[in-house]
This record gives structure tokens, C-alpha cells and sequence, in this order.
């Protein structure tokens, strides 16, 4: 009775040791692969925005569960030395995001995501040297690095090409230069942008100078054609008070007359003018009159 308990026992242990053995779980921001003596059986929860496979599965107990990352990993990269195009050297930092697409390549390939790591750095060094042996020290320093990062991490995609990994995205965080030769070139620059920037004043100049040339020529056209304007309303006002003037003296000679002698009254007195007349002739614009009305009279 005593063994057959033991037995139990032992038989009940092992149970529930294969049953252990027997579920895995895989995490939503993980994938799983199931070996079976070293080969791969089944891949869980692949890399796939559309897909979730997340959740606990059955294996035999002599399967072993490997487990790789499914969300973006990071790696940095310090330190590059690397020569420009002008023969410059440079210490640059970069920064790679990367992920596991194909997970039974990734395996087949590399094992681990340490292995990945390393070779991750060794064709991003490679590929960051390649690309900046190409232009001149100012423009990796002075911020234009868009072509350079996309061309980076397209040759280091391709370096990577059947190994299940695909990168997303590399980025020259850092790119100093040594103290020997970092106020030559920032002078150099500065110099280039003074050179830049005294051009576009002087083409801005140029332009204003032009501007103002056709603003004054279409204000003299615009003045002169103006005078030329108001010369002939004037000439035709002038032809129409004067034809009024001819029928009103037709009409009404008397009147005509008065009306001349006043406004000859009225241009002859200005303000300040000195006038000396007699008691009796208080009257100023009354002598006009009359001299008009003698004029009329012997004619």
C-alpha cells in the first residue's frame, strides 16, 4: 500500500510536470517560434499590424519555446569616425529602429536578438561611412541629413536582406567635429552664408531699384497724362463760358455789360491794394459800371 502510494505519486508529479510543460503563453508584443529538437514547428503571433495571435497554446512536452521581440527595437550607435568628401574627419553618433518581420528567417539567421544587434551596428557603421565620404563637412553639419539618413538605411536594408529584419528608420543624432578643425570650418561656413546672404541683398537691390525706376516712370505717364487732361477740360470750359458769354451779349447787352464791369471790379481790387476816391465816389465797382455804359454809348 505504501509503494502503490508513492507510485501515485510519482506518476502525479510527472502529470502535472508534462502538463506544465505542455501550454506556453505569447504575450501581444511578442512572437513565439516552437522548436522541436532545434527545428522550428510553428511560429505564434508573426509580425503583422493586422494580425493578433496572442494567447495560450498547446505544445508537447519536449518543444521548446523560443520567444523574439514583435514591437520596434532600438539601437545606438557611437562614435563613428568617418572622413567627408573634403578629407575632414568627423565622430558621429546614430540611432537605428529596427523590427523583426519574418521571424523564421530572423532564426534561421541570426539565433538571437544579440546577434542582430551586432550585425545591425556593423552595416549602419558601414553604411554611415559610405554615405558622408560623399558630400563635403558643412552639409552633414549644418543640418542637411534627410538624404543621407533615407540613403543609409536603404543600404543597410539591403545588407540585411533575407535575414527576416527590417529597418525603419537611421538617424545621425551627432555629428562633431574635432576641436583642431571645428572654428576653420564653422568660419568657412559663415563666410559662405555672408557670401549667400550679400547676394540675395544685392539681387534684392537689383529689384527694388527696377521697381521703383517703372513706379516713377508710370507717376510721370500718369501726371502727364493727367495735365494733358485737365488742359483740355480747362480749354473746353474756358470755349463754353465764352460761347455763354457770346448769346448772353446777344440776349442782353445791358446786362452783359454789368456783368463784365463787375467782374473787372473784381480782378482790379485785391487784398492790400491802396485806393484813393472822392466822398461821392464811395462806390467803387459803380465806376466800372459806368465807364462801361460810356464805352456802349459811343459806340
Amino acid at each position: 500500500m505504501r509503494v502503490f502510494t508513492i507510485v501515485i505519486l510519482v506518476v502525479a508529479g510527472l502529470a502535472a510536470l508534462i502538463g506544465l510543460n505542455s501550454f506556453y503563453t505569447v504575450r501581444q508584443d511578442f512572437q513565439a517560434i516552437v522548436l522541436q529538437f532545434g527545428n522550428p514547428v510553428v511560429v505564434r503571433n508573426p509580425y503583422d499590424p493586422e494580425t493578433d495571435e496572442a494567447g495560450l497554446f498547446f505544445k508537447l512536452p519536449w518543444e521548446e519555446t523560443v520567444y523574439l521581440d514583435r514591437k520596434n527595437i532600438g539601437t545606438s550607435i557611437a562614435d563613428i569616425e568617418v572622413f567627408a568628401s573634403d578629407r575632414q574627419r568627423l565622430t558621429v553618433d546614430a540611432f537605428v529602429r529596427w523590427r523583426i518581420t519574418d521571424p523564421l528567417q530572423f532564426y534561421r539567421r541570426l539565433r538571437t536578438e544579440i546577434r542582430a544587434d551586432e550585425q545591425i551596428r556593423q552595416f549602419t557603421d558601414a553604411g554611415i561611412r559610405n554615405a558622408l565620404a560623399k558630400v563635403p563637412v558643412p552639409e552633414i553639419v549644418s543640418g542637411q541629413r534627410a538624404q543621407l539618413m533615407e540613403e543609409i538605411k536603404v543600404a543597410v536594408n539591403d545588407s540585411l536582406q533575407g535575414t527576416g529584419i527590417e529597418v525603419i528608420d537611421v538617424r545621425i543624432r551627432q555629428a562633431d567635429l574635432p576641436a583642431t578643425i571645428e572654428d576653420r570650418v564653422f568660419e568657412q561656413m559663415r563666410t559662405e552664408r555672408d557670401q549667400e546672404a550679400q547676394r540675395i541683398r544685392s539681387e534684392g537691390g537689383e529689384a527694388a531699384r527696377i521697381i521703383q525706376a517703372q513706379a516713377d516712370r508710370d507717376v510721370t505717364v500718369t501726371l502727364a497724362k493727367a495735365r494733358e487732361e485737365a488742359q483740355t477740360i480747362i480749354g473746353n470750359g474756358d470755349a463754353q463760358a465764352n460761347q455763354i458769354y457770346a448769346d448772353a451779349y446777344t440776349k442782353d447787352e445791358e446786362f452783359f455789360r454789368f456783368q463784365r464791369a463787375l467782374i473787372a471790379c473784381e480782378e482790379s481790387i485785391q487784398s492790400g491794394t491802396e485806393i484813393v476816391v472822392a466822398p461821392e465816389n464811395m462806390d467803387l465797382c459803380q465806376v466800372f459800371i459806368d465807364q462801361a455804359r460810356a464805352a456802349s454809348s459811343n459806340r
